[in-house]
């Protein structure tokens, strides 16, 4: 096998850390790389095991996704599902694994298998905190589900397994996404499908309505558009507030298209001035040093990489 090459790629994830803090960036990009390498210097490995980390809210936001994948498949079927036992049998055995992983620090054996919890890391509960905390999860899960049987089903019932969209997921390899001007851009819906001459597209939210969520939504257009060759004004999309029980819809257009091709283009020109040369072919980065901290230090702390920027930001 031929050595991976670190090659410049965008997406909202990426491009938000950027402009929230470019040490982030950094980390997660370029002082990561080859990290997982037991051989590599021991930064990159400390690195590449902090990028992987997770926290509580995506370790909910994920099983929450799972469950409702899982009751969409059993409704699909024709079967009678309840929220306890969607939770039970989707959510639940995914939440103690990595909760027992992180606990037991497995990912110290092999960061990219086993979970590891930021608030588990950085000590951040006891055990009072710890329980509520899992009680909080578990109920918020189990209102995703809900809303998703009440609310987001009924839309669905006409959807067959034959009309959806292929969407490569992050464990399936190579996630989903597309090229645009030679830049590999992810995009990542969760669910979609062929309806009538139009395609939708539906992502799974558990957080709260935030108003990014538009432009993530015209990405997944552009998708669309670019990959499955379908017009702007034939593509819906839509986000699922699963915990709050609403939906977004975004009827596209080539308006909006062009709007998150500037956006693309906009923070590429950014983030290529921490570029040797400005060169994203080469994608080499500039040192450590110059990848600017956030100004806000109490993002700082909230930030997986915080471990690796201590010193720096406070002074010592």
């Amino acid at each position: 096998m031929g050595e991976l090459k670190n090659t410049f790629s965008w997406s909202f994830s990426a491009a938000n850390d950027f402009e929230e803090c470019r040490r982030r960036r950094y980390w997660s990009k370029y002082g990561m790389w080859g990290g997982w390498d037991s051989h590599a210097p021991e930064l990159a490995q400390k690195a590449y095991q902090l990028n992987k980390m997770d926290n509580i809210y995506s370790l909910r936001g994920t099983a929450a996704e799972m469950a409702v994948m899982c009751a969409l498949r059993h409704l699909q079927d024709g079967e009678e599902v309840t929220v306890d036992a969607i939770y039970q049998k989707a959510a639940r055995p995914y939440l103690n694994k990595c909760w027992k992983e992180s606990k037991e620090k497995q990912w110290r054996i092999n960061a990219k298998r086993h979970c590891c919890l930021r608030e588990h890391y950085y000590n951040e509960w006891d055990a009072q905190a710890e329980k509520e905390q899992t009680v909080r999860a578990m109920d918020h899960i189990k209102m995703c589900i809900t809303n998703f049987i009440e609310r987001v089903w009924p839309r669905l019932t006409t959807v067959k397994r034959g009309d959806e969209l292929v969407i490569a997921q992050p464990d399936q390899g190579d996630p989903e996404h597309f090229t645009y001007n030679g830049i590999k851009i992810y995009s990542i819906p969760d669910y979609g499908y062929h309806r009538e001459h139009q395609v939708h597209i539906h992502d799974w939210k558990s957080g709260r309505v935030r108003a990014e969520h538009r432009e993530q939504l015209c990405l997944y257009g552009l998708w669309a558009h670019t990959k499955l060759d379908v017009p702007p004004e034939s593509i819906l999309a839509y986000d699922e507030y699963l915990a709050e029980g609403k939906v977004a819809v975004e009827q596209l257009s080539a308006g909006h298209l062009d709007e998150v091709r500037g956006r693309i283009d906009e923070s590429v020109m950014d983030m290529a001035e921490y570029l040797l040369d400005g060169d994203i072919q080469r994608n080499m980065p500039l040192a450590r040093e110059e990848w600017d901290l956030a100004p806000d230090t109490q993002i700082c702390r909230r930030c997986n990489f915080f471990e690796l920027c201590r010193k720096e930001i406070e002074g010592e």
